[in-house]
């Protein structure tokens, strides 16, 4: 049977299935309707109906699950699959990463130790910079910092040590003026792959950073260990960091022929 969940959520009907997800017009935000979304998101055309929801910027509730649940969502929708290409690097990914960083905001007042809500508006903040620009980037770069090192004391172990590997990459594009430092960066990345060596965007991470400080020899080395892991992190999270760690193998490598 196609259909396989039929929710109520406010008295709106929300269908999903294995295939199909669809919400209804003026569906309000709520945790439970993030919640079928993100059990929905593995599937290029649920990606767009999830996309064009959240672009309506629907009112965030004052609700701690509501809000960080909606950050995340916020950052799968604008950095893989359908939306990589989207709202990566663009205008309408100022509008859709604002849109998590606002809801990102709403979680940590809600609960300001909470480790949820402070790594979300951290990741939506660097995608928001990514996207609006290095001025942008400069700006929440501070608060985003902040935020990772309140999770670091919290819960380090969250989403595979990510604010370790995110903290590390915040330093390492940060200029030195402005609180860049490549010791640091190197200390926090290789944390998170020491600490979480399944997770693959660990070493990712770590080899695109070795790549910047041009020892590329360590680069092909981490970067080789992230195409050779097994584990999944989800189908397009795996397809987005495996086509960036054979980028990063194949320039390393031509560096060091080179």
């Amino acid at each position: 049977m196609k259909k396989v969940l039929l929710a109520i959520l406010s008295g709106t009907a929300i269908i999903a299935s294995a295939t199909d997800f669809s919400i209804p017009d003026n569906s309000p935000l709520s945790a439970k309707l993030m919640d079928q979304a993100w059990s929905n998101r593995q599937n290029i055309n649920n990606q767009k109906t999830i996309a064009a929801y959240l672009m309506k910027e629907p009112a965030i509730p004052q609700d701690y699950e509501t809000a960080w649940k909606t950050a995340r969502m916020v950052s799968f929708i604008g950095n893989y699959g359908y939306g990589e290409k989207v709202f990566v690097s663009t205008s309408d990914g100022v509008k859709l990463f604002d849109y998590g960083v606002q809801a990102g905001k709403v979680a940590t007042t809600q609960k300001p130790s909470g480790v949820e809500g402070l790594y979300w508006y951290a990741v939506d903040l660097g995608s928001y910079g990514l996207a609006k620009g290095v001025f942008a980037a400069a700006k929440g770069a501070g608060p985003g910092m902040d935020a990772l090192k309140k999770v670091i004391a919290i819960d380090p172990t969250y989403q595979g040590y990510g604010s370790s590997r995110i903290l590390g990459r915040y330093y390492q594009e940060l200029p030195g003026l402005m609180g860049g430092s490549d010791s640091k960066a190197e200390k926090y990345l290789t944390d998170a792959t020491t600490k979480a060596p399944q997770v693959r965007n660990n070493w990712v991470f770590l080899g695109q950073f070795y790549i910047s400080t041009k020892d590329y020899q360590k680069a092909v080395d981490n970067c080789q260990k992230a195409i050779d892991i097994t584990t999944s992190e989800g189908q397009y999270e795996d397809k987005r960091y495996l086509r960036e760690a054979n980028e990063c193998l194949t320039k390393a490598k031509a560096k060091l022929s080179s």
